[in-house]
């Protein structure tokens, strides 16, 4: 899985974006893509794991977990 760090995510219009650890691009991450229970939204600063997939526009992130191994 990838690695990265949430640049960008707005909960009321459910999606933003995840800069890449190594390649340092920004990709676009939908709410349905966050598999933890509960509410799902992400928090500007937050380590995330990843994969990435062909989206309708470009690549998008999929499969996004919160790295709860990191302190916050």
């Amino acid at each position: 899985m990838r690695t990265g760090v949430v640049k960008q995510f707005d909960a009321n219009s459910a999606y933003g974006f995840i800069e890449d650890d190594l390649t340092h691009s920004a990709y676009f991450v939908f709410y349905k893509s966050i598999k933890e229970d509960g509410y799902k939204r992400l928090d500007v600063g937050q380590r995330v794991h990843y994969q990435l997939a062909q989206g309708k526009k470009g690549l998008q992130c999929i499969n996004v977990y919160v790295d709860h191994s990191q302190k916050e």
